[in-house]
């Protein structure tokens, strides 16, 4: 009775065209939403951190009318110079709270063999260690070149090689940590600026004097997407889950509905192109048969035709064979079957 009730229920149009409608709704939904970012990746910058390294020099001149006893210049007459005064700064911002620092000034000698460069000798000129105060540090030397000419001639008279040459670097090398933002900043910072002699056009100078690096440090937070569904708000994954529930409970209706509204199995399909309506007439004895499979089993051993008739509220099937008729009853719709 029940089912015949919900059978009934879901053969109506609107209905199943509601139950249609919303599992179509909720399923575009639970598509759209499947391919939705489940999370949001935010970045937020926290600020900069600067780093600057530079050199400083000054020239001190032998007798001249010219340019006095020193002058800061960034080409320098060669045969004038006879030393240079070099100062080093490095600053960081914001101030790395500990950390230490290097300063090495050196003298390589060095053949070219082609286009490779052959390094003969290597002398420390100064060489200054220490801790960054406030995150910097300051550091001078004074270089003698007629010290180190005098040096370079005596090298080069050792090595037995007249055309030897030279290089003086400056070379500060900064290890440090500090804070930004509450996060932690790793400091390693290295610079080489080189004194190049210039015999051709007779000049001292300097190259690559300053070095600033500058780097950002940024936050990454990950965090729930957030969607709306019918105006209600939730996090898209919830979001995904809800709208698959809620198509896959309006499937179930349509499902039913299938499912009910099939007819009853036929089981004397296969047997009625065999049968002919009408009562049989005076029989010996009858056979009553239990079910369909019975008859089904009866008729494939006689091989006889069926006949069929009604009586009173049951539907008779018979198979006549020398005088015994074989005899199934079934109740007709909506009638209570009795024990043959």
């Amino acid at each position: 009775m029940m089912k015949r009730k919900i059978s009934k229920f879901l053969r109506r149009k609107w209905v199943l065209g509601t139950f249609l409608l919303l599992f179509v709704v909720f399923g575009l939904y639970s598509l759209k939403l499947m391919s939705a970012q489940t999370y949001v990746v935010s970045t937020r910058s926290l600020g900069a951190f600067e780093a600057e390294g530079k050199l400083s020099h000054v020239g001190v001149f032998g007798n001249n009318t010219l340019y006095g006893a020193s002058a800061s210049m960034e080409n320098y007459p060669l045969p004038l110079v006879e030393e240079f005064k070099m100062t080093y700064d490095y600053a960081s911002n914001p101030r790395l709270s500990e950390g230490n620092y290097t300063l090495l000034v050196k003298a390589t000698y060095y053949v070219t063999k082609g286009t490779e460069e052959v390094v003969l000798w290597e002398e420390t000129l100064f060489r200054d260690e220490g801790k960054l105060k406030d995150g910097s540090f300051s550091s001078s030397y004074t270089l003698n070149l007629i010290d180190l000419d005098n040096r370079s001639t005596e090298i080069a008279k050792e090595l037995g090689i007249k055309r030897l040459r030279r290089r003086v670097t400056v070379t500060a090398t900064v290890n440090g940590k500090g804070k930004l933002g509450g996060k932690e900043v790793v400091e390693r910072f290295t610079h080489t600026s080189e004194l190049v002699r210039d015999s051709s056009a007779e000049l001292y100078y300097f190259a690559d004097t300053t070095k600033k690096e500058s780097r950002p440090f940024t936050e990454t937070s990950t965090s729930k997407a957030n969607t709306t569904v019918f105006g209600i708000s939730s996090d898209v994954e919830s979001a995904q889950t809800a709208t698959a529930v809620l198509a896959l409970l309006m499937l179930a209706p349509l499902l039913g509905y299938v499912y009910l509204g099939r007819g009853p199995k036929d089981e004397m399909k296969r047997l009625k192109p065999y049968m002919v309506k009408g009562a049989p007439r005076k029989v010996e004895r009858k056979v009553y048969l239990r079910t369909e499979k019975d008859l089904e089993k009866a008729f494939d051993l006689l091989d006889k035709p069926i006949m069929t008739y009604i009586d009173g509220e049951e539907e008779v099937y018979v198979i006549i064979d020398d005088g015994v008729a074989y005899e199934y009853r079934k109740p007709l719709p909506g009638a209570k079957r009795t024990a043959n």
